[in-house]
């Protein structure tokens, strides 16, 4: 594992190499030049992939596929890397002391900065870029991923601009004090690692590319991508969520870290998968999934979508056609091969059931449905009517069982592309998450985790006590979460404020402002008490002193500033 500080000068060293080839030809190189030229790019690869930060990670592909893809031009580190290595760094401090990173989502500037003196790293949420912060048409709703693929790069630009912004201000200051003061100063590091939320990569593996290399160069040190269906999009947290096969979403894995790999970046790449409470599969082309996907025994004349579209092109009103959908449920349960299995192993007349259904689920672990079908033949001596196309959706939907273990096979599938597993779970449960990172651990070792702490769960309804909430984090912490986010505290926090202030200023006038706001501001120490400062006026003003003799009276932090009042 690297240190910090081994990370940077080890990202320093990259620099200064790149740098000292940065001169372009004028002239188009020889073949022997372009050979050579290529081949120590490709070594340079090599040595990035063996970088102790990737001796986890599974690449399907070689270094010079990447370098091929690279251009003419030097690859500079991004800034972005030296904080992406920063992040690597303080979760391997963390994991090895079973300690957590939690966090909180930030929607703006003024949470990043009052967030940075306690918070080690900021998390972007795609919810709220969708709810308050959609870019493009200013187009706002409800988290379903439709919203501009550029709209949460932006805000991690947005975010991580104004750390630059603040850190420079703070530096300034301090800098600009005696070593007595500077002394008595506070040091607030500004510059926190974000990590943000990719949804499911915004459309194909192409949209992949281009969002995760938006990420990269807005400033992303960490994003995590689900393996929810683009088009189906839904929060963790909603109803109707569907997933994709486990392999198209290690596809999306592995493109984004081959774009990362064209940046030589170090960004630290998230797995989530939703599949512990979705119930819908997008497609059954991957036999890792067949093992959840549910059917019915009941042979049906005709399937519930065809029924469906016929009563709505008869004109069947909403309610009755929901109605024939629950109806159709009611009369054909659903349950997957093995249950269907195991309950004709039942009703059959084979001698020994127990040890029939043991070998059928010995022999079909791992195989598709049409060989799990002949293995059950062969044991039963007759075929066994199941049948997953009847109960599809509409929109051609598979239905599956969801759950915790339909979760870990998952998790285990995109362990080796990623350097972190975010299980999304439908209530905050310390047991289930115990269960999934020891099964994930069993196969790999220290793996990293991301645990939600939802604003969309009832905290107070959830059997806890208030001294077993204190402790959430770091129970979970033990367990390798690692990273942890209350993915909207900004967002609520701030509703909790406004709704607060306005209403007691309707009655109160400028009393409730002084009383909810200023006094609090006084009271906590918080520097948005001087905005004006707090925004950058002064170290603008010291700027403007340093490449101007102009009069102290045009400075905006002059005497004439209000802020002196306080």
């Amino acid at each position: 594992m690297l240190s910090c500080r081994g990370s940077v000068k080890l990202t320093a060293a990259r620099v200064a190499r790149a740098m000292s080839s940065t001169a372009l030809p004028l002239k188009p190189p020889s073949l022997d030049e372009e050979t050579k030229q290529f081949e120590e790019r490709t070594a340079e690869m090599a040595q990035f992939f063996a970088l102790p930060r990737f001796s986890n990670i599974k690449r399907p592909y070689t270094p010079a596929d990447v370098a091929s893809k690279q251009g003419s031009l030097p690859v500079l580190p991004l800034p972005s890397t030296l904080l992406a290595d920063k992040l690597f760094a303080l979760f391997t401090e963390r994991a090895a002391a079973g300690e957590p990173v939690h966090t909180m989502g930030a929607i703006d500037p003024v949470q990043m900065t009052q967030m940075a003196e306690h918070q080690e790293a900021v998390y972007i949420s795609g919810w709220a870029a969708s709810s308050v912060l959609t870019t493009g048409n200013n187009e706002v709703g409800p988290d379903l991923g439709d919203y501009p693929y550029t709209t949460v790069p932006n805000q991690v630009q947005r975010i991580f601009r104004a750390q630059q912004l603040h850190d420079k201000k703070h530096y300034d200051e301090r800098m600009s004090a005696t070593p007595e003061a500077r002394a008595k100063m506070k040091y607030i590091d500004y510059l926190r690692p974000i990590i943000a939320d990719a949804d499911t990569g915004h459309g194909g593996l192409s949209a992949v590319l281009k969002l995760t290399k938006l990420f990269a160069e807005s400033g992303a040190s960490g994003i995590h991508m689900e393996d929810q269906l683009h088009g189906g999009k839904k929060c963790g947290h909603l109803g109707g969520k569907v997933v994709v096969p486990t392999l198209t979403h290690i596809s999306r894995l592995i493109t984004a870290r081959f774009q990362l790999d064209l940046m030589k970046s170090t960004m630290l790449l998230i797995a989530r998968t939703d599949s512990e409470s979705a119930k819908l599969l997008s497609s059954s082309v991957d036999t890792a999934d067949h093992q959840y996907i549910q059917g019915t025994t009941k042979k049906a004349a005709k399937g519930l979508a065809q029924i469906l579209a016929e009563a709505e092109s008869r004109g069947a009103s909403g309610a009755e056609v929901d109605a024939l959908e629950e109806q159709w449920m009611e009369e054909n349960p659903l349950c997957t091969f093995d249950e269907a299995v195991e309950a004709a192993i039942k009703q059959s007349s084979v001698n020994d059931k127990g040890s029939a259904y043991q070998a059928y689920t010995e022999a079909a672990s791992g195989k598709s449905h049409s060989e799990a079908r002949e293995i059950a033949a062969d044991i039963l001596g007759a075929p066994v009517y199941w049948d997953c196309d009847l109960p599809r959706t509409r929109e051609g939907y598979y239905r599956v069982t969801g759950g915790t273990e339909a979760a870990i096979k998952r998790a285990m599938a995109y362990a080796p592309y990623a350097d972190m597993i975010w299980l999304e779970t439908k209530e905050p449960n310390l047991e289930q998450a115990r269960y999934f990172s020891r099964k994930i651990r069993e196969k790999f070792p220290g793996k990293w985790f991301v645990y939600n702490l939802s604003p969309s769960f009832n905290w107070q309804k959830a059997g806890y006590t208030d001294a077993q909430l204190k402790t959430f984090v770091w129970d979970l912490a033990k367990e390798g979460f690692v990273f942890q986010l209350i993915s909207l505290a900004g967002l609520h926090s701030g509703a909790v404020t406004t709704y607060e202030l306005s209403k007691s200023y309707k009655t109160e006038g400028m009393l409730a402002y002084v009383k909810l706001i200023q006094e609090k501001e006084k009271a906590v120490g918080t520097d948005v008490l001087t905005h004006q400062k707090w925004s950058g006026a002064n170290y603008v003003d010291r700027i403007l002193q340093s490449v101007s003799s102009g009069s102290s009276s045009t400075l905006s932090t002059g005497k004439d500033s209000t802020e002196h009042t306080f």
